[in-house]
């Protein structure tokens, strides 16, 4: 009697099987979820351009501020007082860039001219407006309106031009760059654009993943014990080996939810360190003093515990619904103009002159000081609009090539 024999499945066919098999209850609740959560590589997301909107807002508010007599009004102190905190809108800035960055690197990995695509799309959304504010700062308002407020940027521009401003600062123990001392963070950022694509390219999810913590934790540490010592005051503030903590929080952010498998794990990890966070983060913006640059690291690490529950909660939560405001998502747009331009405006227009040239001589101090707050963020907003759709758009669309 001749035995049946079990024909040995082909390819084809444990692919058919495959294909059929209905997934587990696990797998359906897993899909579910993540379809259902704010954040998908490749997809524009309003709520991280209303982060991107909170950011600016702050920083901006924050600079305009310290032109506030807070002797002139107990109003104004406290105002002036709470504003200060914007000054952290940088450190959000850092955690939302390394948490995109990380998460396009990933994505574009395995595609043809990764290098090559990578630093010709960052270079064309940076450099023009970069440059062209330099070459209005350093030449044409010297120029035009025979000022020497630029005078002190001009004679280190060689730092400027080639992202080393934060270089000299550490160097010289000193912000050196006057009006465009805020451009320490762009250089950071351009330095991190320019490491960060080798380190994702060469490195397993797991290997990234282990050195973006090894970063977060290792140069909190000894930018701690370096700040103790007064030479390297303004070094641990702008040195990118010393900021690039925030960058690589938000890179862990990326790399776990790329992974995907980690996710909740770390949904529950975040909830439970908020608290801790946030109440440290108070105690820095209460009492206002260094602490050894903890502030550096505390803060970043409560915007990348806030940032993760954003990406990963669901679309129409608390969260996710007041970040789509489209007041919030506009500046968020503009930020980048907004944030090179700022600073060059407040040395051109301090509100002193200011106030003599509107007028304002006879308003008490806490009406001048909100008109002059209201004016140049309006400005700021314009400068910012303008320069986006009649300058920078002509090179994004160049990004189509790439």
């Amino acid at each position: 009697m001749a035995v049946e024999t079990c024909p040995i499945p082909t390819e084809e066919a444990k692919s058919n099987f495959r294909s059929t098999r209905k997934p587990t209850s696990h797998a359906i609740i897993a899909d579910e979820s993540l379809s259902s959560r704010v954040w998908e590589s490749g997809q524009h997301c309003l709520e991280l351009d209303g982060v991107r909107g909170i950011a600016i807002v702050a920083v901006t508010l924050y600079r305009f501020s310290k032109e506030l007599d807070e002797a002139a009004s107990p109003a104004l102190a406290m105002a002036k007082g709470f504003l200060s905190v914007g000054g952290r809108g940088v450190d959000l800035f850092f955690v939302l860039s390394g948490f995109l960055i990380t998460g396009i690197l990933l994505k574009t990995k395995s595609k043809s001219g990764f290098f090559r695509n990578f630093i010709a799309r960052r270079a064309l959304r940076i450099f023009p407006l970069y440059f062209a504010t330099l070459l209005v700062c350093l030449f044409i308002f010297p120029t035009l309106l025979s000022t020497k407020i630029f005078d002190l940027p001009r004679s280190n521009q060689f730092y400027l031009w080639t992202y080393t401003s934060n270089f000299l600062m550490a160097r010289e123990n000193s912000w050196c760059f006057g009006p465009l001392d805020h451009f320490w963070s762009l250089a950071v950022e351009e330095h991190f654009y320019l490491l960060w694509p080798v380190a994702v390219y060469f490195l397993s999810l797991r290997a990234l993943l282990s050195l973006s913590v090894a970063i977060a934790i290792g140069v909190g540490v000894i930018r701690s014990f370096l700040s103790i010592r007064p030479e390297w005051n303004v070094a641990v503030d702008v040195l990118t080996v010393f900021r690039c903590d925030a960058l690589c929080m938000g890179a862990i952010l990326a790399v776990i939810m790329a992974q995907r498998i980690h996710v909740d794990r770390m949904v529950w990890f975040a909830k439970r360190c908020l608290p801790f966070l946030l109440i440290a983060t108070l105690v820095f913006a209460v009492t206002g003093k260094r602490w050894m640059t903890l502030p550096h690291t505390i803060v970043p690490a409560l915007m990348a515990v806030v940032l993760g529950l954003i990406v990963t909660g669901k679309k129409s939560n608390y969260l996710s619904r007041p970040l789509r405001n489209p007041i919030l998502c506009w500046f968020g747009k503009y930020s980048y103009g907004m944030y090179v331009v700022q600073l060059p405006l407040l040395t051109l227009l301090p509100i002193s002159i200011f106030v003599s040239a509107v007028g304002l001589e006879t308003m008490n101090s806490v009406m001048t000081s909100t008109a002059y707050l209201v004016t140049m963020v309006a400005l700021t907003c314009a400068i910012a609009y303008v320069s986006f759709h009649q300058f920078e758009t002509r090179f994004l669309n160049l990004k189509r090539f790439f």
